[in-house]
């Protein structure tokens, strides 16, 4: 075989050695860490009202606050462990995730036996599952109703949460890594359930607040080889993805829809029974 002929059986990249200097780059989980951690302390606040504002950074410069929100450097132990009640809420931002919620272990833990059979369950074979055709028909967007799927059958029998948004996300995460893991699945369908999962509007503003919403679009685009197809970064958007009037709208309608349907059923049911009392008399 000519080793000069690149075959079209596999790809043969060209690498040239690296001839960068100085620290490595940090590892995005630290990035998303210190990007969350900070704008949960910052609030609405600019850089610049958190250098006068808060005691524990008073003595670091704005140059060093910017670096914090962009996330290039993590904040040490002293300003990590400042006794401070506000901080202490944020180090478990930092260590768990948004509102203690183990987001960071979702996106780089380990997966375990309980989240294969997790995947087995919400997402049979990797795709969508074939028994939500009922919601598709409430639904005039099918991305939206595999979404709301998604999160009512995994919310189903559980018990409150802060934000059942989050926690449906998280466990989307969970299903997708699963299936990437072993090598199976339509990718597609695995990319649009996160990037639907993380367009929930309380998810969305939550993630939003803390400053996640690009990070997290990164991570998933990270996960497959497909390049990004949208203005917005999502491979698949739709208004309701970003606009909370047109997410509700789109819920109210499928309400009424399914009144409708629970209506036709009831009418079709008694006029049944009402049609058989005469002959019941026989």
């Amino acid at each position: 075989m000519d080793k000069g002929i690149k075959t079209s059986s596999f790809t043969q990249k060209e690498t040239k050695p690296c001839r960068n200097r100085g620290r490595p780059q940090r590892h995005e989980c630290e990035r998303m860490k210190t990007i969350a951690w900070y704008h949960f302390l910052a609030g609405e606040m600019s850089p610049r009202e958190m250098c006068e504002c808060w005691l524990p950074l008073s003595d670091l410069d704005q140059a060093t606050i910017y670096r914090y929100r962009r996330g290039d450097i993590s904040p040490g132990q002293d300003i990590l462990e400042a006794e401070d009640e506000i901080f202490q809420a944020a180090r478990h931002v930092y260590n768990i995730g948004p509102l203690e919620m183990p987001l960071w272990d979702a996106l780089w833990g380990s997966i375990t036996p309980s989240d294969f059979r997790l995947a087995d369950r919400m997402m049979p074979s990797g795709d969508w599952p074939k028994e939500d055709t009922l919601s598709k028909i409430f639904f005039d967007d099918v991305t939206l109703a595999r979404v709301i799927s998604f999160q009512n059958t995994y919310l189903f029998g559980r018990s409150k949460s802060h934000s059942p948004g989050l926690e449906t996300l998280i466990a989307s995460i969970r299903v997708c890594r699963s299936w990437i893991l072993q090598g199976e699945g339509n990718s597609a369908a695995l990319r649009v359930l996160m990037e639907g999962c993380m367009s929930l509007p309380d998810t969305r503003e939550l993630l939003k607040r803390h400053g996640l919403i690009r990070p997290l679009q990164n991570w998933i685009s990270s996960q497959f080889r497909a390049p990004k197809s949208s203005k917005q970064g999502f491979s698949y958007w739709a208004p309701w993805m970003s606009d909370d009037e047109e997410f509700m709208q789109q819920l109210v309608i499928a309400d009424e829809r399914k009144l409708q349907v629970k209506n036709t059923l009831l009418q079709d049911l008694f006029s049944y029974d009402t049609s058989r009392l005469g002959q019941d008399e026989f």
